[in-house]
């Protein structure tokens, strides 16, 4: 939804600067651009020149030209091939840099990796799952990763926070070397680092890694408490409705589904349409909101419907009383919150019931307003 958002804000902010091509759905920026660039689309190709800053998102962009000034993109992949006279700011899946960054390096994404033909003139810090540093960083170094290898050469100190550090044969440290890491970091007898390395036990990191398991516990358990109490409250307040819809689960499986995708898909769509007009942006923001409204109550009723399942089974009952119905909805919520454990499979099970939940209730409520009778076995 972020990517999404910022797209059709760049998109509203600016057309295609002067000397961009359509080709596809590339947008190929060529010639000088002696302003701002901004720039969105599914796939950008900078093999111009740009005097001043570019503001980029995309699918996947690559800059073959010459940046004076900053380059900030927000894309899946960036490939930085040219020169950046300037920052690079990069928030993207893949971040891979072949050209020249004159100034400092931010990068926030799974995969960070300079190749040896890079260079990088200032500081260069990076956040990601797996980094690989080949080529050559003028500034300090602060990374935090999983995996950090490095094979190129780093002229400033470097602070590394990582489960798995490696510098290979070749390799060069001139300043300092800090890491935190459980493990200890491996360094090939052809690396050198010319000042201390200083290993720091993470202590610090096992004792917040409890907290946040602590706080993940009970996060779960107060957002699983909140699902029950708003079913209680839904159940209460239209507790025919709630029931019918739950049963239409059961009975029209595969319209559920069906009307359940097309509402998650068709919805999003249409809100980023309407964002790009101002007199849409009201009725897009209405559309958020009843779309997060609408992923809760396809929960539910799921989640009922699930309920009433096991009461029947258990006691044969088609009319259950109010108290086993509640009493079967907190059952069925606390089973779902372990389900999404289940590798796979758990999230699969809940991404079909959160779409047959959204389907069903749509499904409810046009059949309500067109005066069709309740599903049969809907009675509260």
């Amino acid at each position: 939804m972020t990517r999404r958002l910022a797209l059709a804000l760049l998109v509203a902010l600016h057309a295609a600067p002067a000397g961009a091509q359509e080709a596809g759905g590339t947008l190929v920026l060529t010639g000088n651009h002696p302003r701002d660039v901004y720039a969105a689309a599914g796939q950008i190709d900078f093999p111009g020149e740009a005097e001043a800053d570019v503001v980029a998102a995309a699918r996947a962009m690559t800059v073959t030209g010459l940046i004076r000034g900053d380059l900030v993109v927000l894309a899946y992949r960036l490939l930085i091939a040219g020169r950046v006279l300037d920052d690079v700011r990069a928030a993207a899946r893949v971040v891979r840099l072949e050209g020249e960054v004159g100034d400092g390096l931010l990068a926030a994404a799974e995969v960070v990796r300079l190749t040896s033909a890079s260079r990088v003139g200032g500081m260069a810090w990076i956040a990601a799952r797996r980094v690989e540093l080949a080529g050559r960083v003028g500034g300090d170094v602060r990374a935090a990763a999983a995996r950090v290898r490095i094979a190129g050469t780093l002229e400033g100190d470097v602070v590394l926070a990582a489960r798995d550090i490696e510098m290979l044969p070749g390799a060069r440290i001139a300043g300092n070397l800090t890491y935190w890491s459980s493990q200890e970091a491996r360094i090939a007898p052809g690396a050198q680092v010319a000042g201390r390395v200083e290993r720091r036990q993470p202590e610090f990191l096992d004792r917040a890694g409890r907290v946040l398991t602590i706080l993940g516990i009970v996060t779960r358990v107060v957002f699983v408490l909140n699902l029950f109490v708003a079913g209680v409250i839904l159940f209460f307040l239209f507790p025919r409705l709630t029931i019918s819809a739950a049963a239409t689960v059961g009975h029209r499986p595969w319209a559920s589904l069906g009307m359940g995708l097309a509402v998650l898909v068709l919805t999003p769509l249409t809100a980023m349409s309407l964002m790009l007009t101002v007199i849409g942006i009201p009725l897009a923001l209405t559309l958020v909101w009843l779309y997060f409204a609408a992923l809760l109550l396809g929960f539910l009723t799921a989640a009922f419907y699930l309920a009433e399942v096991v009461l029947r089974v258990l006691r044969r009952a088609t009319r259950p009383p109010r108290g086993a119905r509640i009493a079967a909805l907190a059952a069925v919520l606390v089973v779902l919150a372990s389900v999404r454990f289940v590798p796979i499979a758990g999230p699969l099970v809940l991404a079909l019931l959160l779409i047959a939940g959204v389907g069903a209730w749509t499904l409810r409520l046009s059949r309500g307003y067109a005066g069709i009778p309740e599903e049969e076995g809907a009675r509260p």
